[in-house]
C-alpha cells in the first residue's frame, strides 16, 4: 500500500536520492537501510520505501510512521484491493480489464488502486461478485438434465414391450436432427438413467 499524499522509492530511488550508484548502495549503505527503514506494507517486486522515511533516514533524524487511518486515495495491489473488495487479486484484474473496475494506476511497473474503488466494488450487487478468496467450487456446474434422455428413455421402455419402434443411434439422429455421435451420448445416457 502506497499511503494517501506520500511517494514511494524503489531501492535505486534511494540510491539516486544518496547521490551514489545502486551497486555502492548495496555494498555500503543498503544493510543500516535496511534495519531502519520498513518496506511499504504489501509492497513486493519490486519492494519500496515511504519516501519521508527515506529521506529522514539519509538526514539521520528520527523515521516519522506511517498514516495508520486508511485513506479512500491510498494505493493498493491487486491482492490489497481484492482483500478490501472480498474477492481474489485475480478477480481484480479480471475486472479492471472488463471494465468493472477503474483501470487503476500504473507505477513501479505494477497496476495499483484506489481503496476508494476497492471498497465500491465490495459494495456492488451480488450479481456479478467473482469469486471469493478460498472458494473450493472447482467442480463442474450443474446443468438441467436434457429433456431428450427422458423422451429417448421412455421410447426404450416402448420397444421392450412391443408398443413402439426399435430405437437406435441413426433413427435419434434423424429425429432430433442431430448428429449420429451425440445421438449415441442421448442413447448412452437414457440407457443408465434406465437403470438406476
Amino acid at each position: 500500500m502506497i499511503p494517501h499524499g506520500r511517494l514511494a522509492f524503489t531501492l535505486y530511488d534511494v540510491a539516486a536520492r544518496a547521490s551514489v550508484s545502486p551497486s555502492t548502495w548495496r555494498r555500503q549503505h543498503h544493510a543500516a537501510f535496511t534495519a531502519a527503514v520498513q518496506p511499504l506494507p504489501g509492497s513486493t517486486r519490486p519492494l519500496l520505501y515511504d519516501a519521508a522515511q527515506v529521506d529522514a533516514h539519509l538526514a539521520g533524524t528520527p523515521i516519522p510512521p506511517l498514516p495508520q487511518e486508511p485513506h479512500g486515495q491510498d494505493l493498493l495491489t491487486d491482492a490489497e484491493a481484492g482483500a478490501v473488495a472480498g474477492l481474489t487479486a485475480s478477480t481484480i484484474r479480471a475486472d479492471a480489464t472488463a471494465g468493472r473496475l477503474d483501470p487503476g494506476t500504473e507505477l513501479h511497473g505494477r497496476r495499483w488502486w484506489t481503496r476508494a474503488a476497492a471498497e465500491a466494488r465490495a459494495a456492488r450487487p451480488a450479481q456479478y461478485k467473482g469469486r471469493t478468496p478460498g472458494a473450493k467450487d472447482r467442480t463442474p456446474r450443474r446443468t438441467a438434465p436434457d429433456a431428450r434422455v427422458f423422451e429417448i428413455a421412455a421410447a426404450l421402455d416402448a420397444a421392450e414391450t412391443g408398443q413402439g419402434p426399435a430405437v437406435t443411434a441413426n433413427t435419434l439422429a434423424a429425429h432430433y436432427g442431430i448428429s449420429t455421435r451425440t445421438a449415441e451420448r442421448l442413447f448412452a445416457k437414457a440407457r443408465a438413467s434406465r437403470a438406476s
